[in-house]
């Protein structure tokens, strides 16, 4: 079986974005403060579900991430939802932990629509993601991911995200 390489991107928030991100007509960028916990778990499935370099393993790691996510079916606490909004739906998430010291402040990474990917989107949320957890007092933040994912190749690295592999511990 093949073994599923993982690694982290860490960003020092002194040298995060400050400004919001520019944003297409009718795209808003916002704090969930309430939500239904299935239809935001649907949505992120989804945008793994159509990620081709998802698909090895994808049950097990959908599995760990609803855990970490909302454990007994809420979502855990001091978890924070910034949703990507076009009109009145959410095509894109991101899950932060905004405690210092403790990590990964990404949850879940930034997940976005298929439809939606590849037209800068998902650095809007990352660079959002950001300049939130760094006005929340964090002065690093980091996200864990699959070393052959897009989002590892092309969109962690943006704003100074310094990669390097993870350690699995037993």
């Amino acid at each position: 079986m093949k073994r599923i390489r993982k690694i982290r991107f860490e960003w020092d928030l002194k040298k995060a974005p400050i400004h919001s991100p520019a944003l297409p007509a009718k795209h808003e960028i916002k704090e969930l403060k309430e939500y239904n916990v299935e239809a935001i778990w649907e949505g992120i499935q989804k945008a793994f579900l159509n990620e081709k370099s998802w698909i090895i393993g994808l049950d097990g790691h959908l599995e760990e991430l609803r855990k970490r996510l909302f454990p007994e079916g809420k979502p855990v606490t001091g978890m924070e939802l910034l949703a990507l909004v076009h009109g009145p739906r959410v095509v894109g998430i991101s899950a932060l932990y905004p405690v210092p010291g403790e990590g990964p402040h990404l949850l879940s990474g930034v997940t976005i629509d298929y439809e939606y990917q590849r037209r800068g989107l998902g650095a809007a949320l990352l660079q959002e993601s950001l300049r939130h957890l760094a006005e929340k007092g964090l002065e690093t933040a980091a996200v864990v991911t699959r070393e052959t994912v897009p989002a590892a190749r092309f969109l962690y690295p943006k704003f100074g995200g310094k990669s390097g592999e993870v350690t699995l511990t037993a």
